[in-house]
């Protein structure tokens, strides 16, 4: 069930964190590195390690990268060979996390030749540590265990026992990853041993965590419980969630091995609990699989039914997750190649127009040569063609494949926005009476207008606009069907396309406007009407939007005073879409609406 994956990148992790300690002492804070960097008169060597620094902090990988990047050309520019090999460092740990094997692989080997012709060695075994990483992800563990060897002897002749340690904790968990349980088992020894002498906490409840699930692949039962039970102590201390999640699913192993189901179902629930609430989907995803085997194994299908459905939910997650990966790839690799297809034709198109230059003068000299050399400007000419026109060829494929990702990508969030509103609808359902059950069957409605743009999307194939007549007749009825109105609603609605970006806060607008008559005008009126109007103004970039009832309309100061969500979100949308409102009430509510959708 454990990847294993997340020991060797704490590891890699608290290495390079050393590392950047050392060489800088600044705040952790990426915001506050930056101000100093716009406010102070740095030296150009200060501003390439402010911003390795600020790259190593920053929360958005993308603007790390860019970081990273802009310390390495200033260390560049200076010749500094460290801070070359340090910005590489960080470059190679974005690329990593970016996905892009081949760029992190490559800075790591800049930088391990930078530290070796300035002869560091312990900025080599950091950097053997940081390839490893990279091979043992791809399960290459072979290379992987070559370079954590040459880490570990460095470490090994020098005074960095913390290092030593944790390249050592590295080595075992490859072992284990690579099937090697004999030697995994004595180098996660080997680290309690070195651990004793400098007592960190972290050293010592992953190799007990790791040596727990060898004696477990061992069927050394009894040292099993002992060490994941000590590593989940310690780790539950220091708010470690995520491996507390995998050690407590491992050690719910250990009692089904050793036929206490009831302690094995109780450690496989509360791992469970563990990753919900701190949003582990791939432990959710893997705990609740085996929670499903064993309810199953125990003649329990309802409840081996229940996990087997979670463990589904949470795979299609996953799964969204990479094909937006895919969506992203497939975006960069159709606008690299349709550049490199423009700038092709540019220098076939110079090619010719020099071409023709020389004929112009040759033909000076002589009649036959400049037909000659005209006749082979036009082959050229057609051949350039010939391969424009496969260039194009293949460029409307990709464009097919992009549509065809984009049409799954709509049916994903599509399918996700609708189960978001079911568990509102449930929700709101048991609490039947409470104050806020409302809230609850509101913020449905919401989920239910988003979701009606991407049904709409998927419905109608590759096109991003959306229909205003149908979608908005189609939204408006059906939230007369949610709250039980037992009258129609006129339209009069032009028939126009808006992009999506214009549609979402559109539909939330109109949710919200409709859903206030519904709950508050009619009360006590017999012949309840409803009308909702839309029209483009005489400029051709604005609609005008009418919502009119004859409820008994509302007080516009206290609705203000009160400041409901609702009409704040209204508000909001209507200035986000650069338009205005106009709210009259008299024999009824009439809201006037100008926004611009282009």
């Amino acid at each position: 069930m454990c990847k294993g994956n997340f020991l060797i990148r704490i590891c890699i992790f608290l290495v390079f964190l050393w590392t950047a300690e050392t060489s800088f002492s600044q705040s952790k804070d990426p915001d506050s590195l930056l101000h100093i960097l716009r406010t102070q008169d740095l030296s150009q060597k200060e501003k390439s390690k402010l911003l390795s620094l600020a790259a190593h902090y920053h929360q958005d990988i993308d603007s790390s990268l860019l970081l990273a990047k802009q310390s390495l050309q200033i260390a560049e520019d200076i010749q500094n060979l460290l801070l070359q090999a340090e910005a590489l460092e960080e470059i190679s740990h974005l690329e990593r996390r970016l996905g892009n094997n081949p760029q992190s692989f490559q800075a790591s080997l800049d930088a391990l030749k930078i530290y070796e012709s300035l002869k560091l060695t312990e900025r080599q075994a950091a950097s053997y540590t940081q390839l490893a990483s990279n091979y043992i992800s791809d399960e290459n563990y072979a290379l992987g265990i070559q370079y954590l060897i040459k880490a570990r002897d460095i470490y090994s002749a020098s005074n960095q026992t913390t290092n030593h340690a944790l390249t050592i904790l590295n080595l075992g968990e490859a072992y284990r990853l690579d099937g090697q349980l004999e030697k995994a088992s004595l180098h996660f020894e080997e680290a309690l041993q070195l651990n004793r002498s400098i007592e960190n906490v972290i050293i010592q409840s992953y190799s007990q965590g790791n040596l727990g699930m060898v004696q477990l692949a061992q069927n050394l039962l009894d040292p099993a419980q002992r060490n994941l039970s000590e590593a989940i102590n310690v780790l539950r201390e220091l708010g470690d969630s995520y491996s507390v999640s995998i050690y407590l699913a491992e050690l719910g192993k250990v009692h089904k091995m050793k036929g206490q189901p009831k302690f094995a179902e109780e450690k496989f629930l509360e791992a469970l609990d563990i990753a919900k609430k701190n949003g582990l989907k791939e432990e959710i995803r893997d705990v609740s699989a085996l929670l499903s085997s064993f309810y199953e194994a125990k003649e329990q299908y309802q409840e081996a039914l229940q996990f087997q459905k979670m463990n589904q939910v949470y795979q299609d997650s996953l799964v969204n997750k990479e094909n937006i990966q895919k969506v992203e790839q497939l975006k960069a690799s159709y606008e690299i190649d349709k550049r490199e297809s423009e700038i092709g034709l540019l220098n076939k198109i110079n090619t010719n127009q020099k071409y023709i230059v020389i004929l112009l003068a040759l033909g000076l000299f002589s009649l036959l040569i400049f037909a000659y050399l005209l006749r082979r400007g036009n082959n050229r000419i057609k051949k350039a063609n010939a391969i424009l026109a496969n260039q194009k060829d293949e460029i409307a494929k990709r464009e097919q494949e992009k549509a065809l990702l984009l049409r799954e990508l709509n049916h994903r969030i599509k399918n996700n926005l609708q189960m978001i509103s079911s568990l509102l609808s449930l929700q709101g359902h048991q609490l039947d009476g409470h104050p806020a059950q409302a809230a609850l069957l509101e913020g449905q409605s919401r989920v239910e207008a988003l979701s009606l743009v991407h049904r709409k999307l998927y419905q109608d194939g590759v096109d991003t606009r959306i229909k205003v007549k149908e979608y908005i007749e189609e939204l408006v009825l059906g939230l007369f069907h949610g709250y039980g109105a037992t009258f129609k609603p006129r339209f009069d609605i032009a028939d126009i396309n808006i992009t999506i970006d214009k549609a979402i806060p559109l539909a939330l607008i109109i949710n919200e406007v409709i859903i206030n008559s519904l709950k508050y005008a009619y009360d006590n009126i017999e012949n309840p009407l409803l009308e909702v109007i839309l029209k483009k103004t005489e400029q051709d970039d604005q609609i005008n939007i009418q919502v009119m009832d004859n409820g008994g309309g509302f007080d516009i100061l206290e609705t203000q005073q009160n400041n409901s969500f609702g009409i704040r979100l209204v508000h909001s949308l209507i200035e986000q879409l650069g338009g205005s409102i106009n709210t009259i009430s008299g024999q009824g509510a009439h809201w006037n609406m100008l926004m611009k959708i282009a």
